[in-house]
């Protein structure tokens, strides 16, 4: 029974001393739409609106992180209710590195090295490409002396699979659609996107996603919520 009305007085508190925080997201003042906020002491979420401003609940000292890709991940402790202004900054976007071409001299003799040195380079990317498509031989493909070979089993047939999207495809997506920006900006290495991705994607439903190869704006959403969720059980 003690236990009981404990529980209970605790959740009367919480209820009582929660307040509704509210605050605008700019950046270099203008306005910043679709913006992840979370609390992080109650895993409470929301995102701005298309006037940058978002609504919250958190208590004094709770700790709300402003995400969004493209830009640095905000971090700031409630000090108390006032309306909050937020500025976040955007990422340095590298510009890739422009190949300075060698220009013609007139003579004869040397120039036309530039040309044999371009036909060579050409050839050799047509034969990777070759390489790379080619199916293995089954020497390659054989197990080495000494070598572990998973057992052959008849296994469970669920007939057809028709899938548009494996696992990869949808890794793949996601790089190139939410940019590593803004894996880097929740405070992972580019070298642990990929692990980061196969891990978090386990406990995530995919399955309608790689049937239709095909990923909306709300399971865009939904899968920004679920990285920020696990983010921290991959760190550990």
């Amino acid at each position: 029974m003690k236990k009981l009305l404990l529980v209970t007085f605790l959740f009367i508190s919480n209820f009582i001393f929660s307040q509704q925080i509210r605050g605008r997201i700019v950046s270099d003042s203008v306005a910043v739409n679709q913006v992840l906020v979370v609390n992080i002491n109650s895993q409470e979420k929301t995102y701005s609106d298309s006037k940058g401003q978002f609504l919250i609940n958190a208590n004094i000292n709770d700790e709300l992180r402003f995400v969004k890709s493209g830009y640095e991940r905000k971090v700031i402790n409630v000090e108390n209710d006032d309306e909050l202004l937020i500025n976040i900054v955007k990422l340095a976007v590298e510009i890739e590195e422009v190949e300075v071409k060698k220009q013609l001299s007139g003579n004869l003799s040397k120039d036309s090295k530039l040309f044999d040195e371009n036909k060579k380079k050409i050839t050799l990317n047509n034969d990777l490409k070759v390489y790379f498509k080619a199916p293995s031989s089954a020497e390659v493909l054989n197990a080495k002396p000494g070598e572990f070979v998973q057992p052959v089993g008849g296994g469970i047939s669920f007939g057809k699979i028709d899938d548009k999207w494996v696992l990869t495809d949808f890794v793949e997506w996601i790089r190139e659609n939410l940019r590593d920006e803004y894996f880097t900006s929740m405070g992972l290495d580019v070298s642990e996107i990929n692990s980061f991705l196969h891990y978090s994607l386990r406990t995530f439903n995919t399955r309608n996603i790689l049937k239709y190869g095909f990923c909306d704006e709300q399971d865009v959403g939904n899968l920004k919520l679920h990285f920020e969720e696990k983010l921290k059980d991959f760190k550990k």
